[in-house]
């Protein structure tokens, strides 16, 4: 988490718990519907891009353009790793285009060191899942909904900032 304090703020706090809840109501709709809502993700799109400006609470605003390169470049982070994987995938199976758009706007929130721990995380658990569903069930073809893993990588990361 270079240049960026953990939580050492009330304002800090408050977001960080703020975007864990809208993670969290992505992933659990994305376990009723297996898709991610373009209008929420919309919803959810202000509320990210005000990270650098949020942070500047904390930091003073002469930092404001680092704080927005920062988040730029977890915003790329995000999309580009599941942009990649989804491109990698077979057939279309995989990564969906509501994960990438997701994974993009999470990137912007919380930068790209954060970031790439939520994907690893996400990924990692993930794997282990499909592989023991996938043992369990060796014909049939295998649905799982990314952003329920998306929001462990990012309740992870929002405990260690508030920690």
């Amino acid at each position: 988490m270079t240049g960026i304090p953990t939580v050492n703020s009330p304002v800090l706090f408050l977001y960080e718990l703020l975007a864990f809840a809208c993670i969290a109501g992505f992933a659990a709709y994305d376990l009723k519907k297996k898709r991610v809502p373009d209008r929420a993700l919309l919803l959810f799109l202000p509320f990210a891009l005000a990270a650098p400006l949020v942070r500047t609470v904390v930091l003073g605003t002469a930092l404001l353009p680092l704080l927005f390169l920062y988040s730029l470049t977890g915003l790329a982070a995000g999309f580009l790793v599941l942009l990649a994987a989804a491109m990698l995938s077979k057939e279309g199976a995989g990564i969906g285009g509501g994960d990438i758009k997701l994974a993009a706007v999470m990137g912007f929130f919380y930068g790209p060191s954060r970031m790439l721990v939520i994907l690893l995380t996400a990924s990692g658990l993930a794997a282990c899942v499909s592989l023991a569903m996938r043992h369990r069930r060796k014909e049939e073809m295998l649905s799982l909904p990314f952003v329920p893993f998306l929001m462990i990588g990012s309740l992870a990361v929002t405990i260690a900032a508030i920690l």
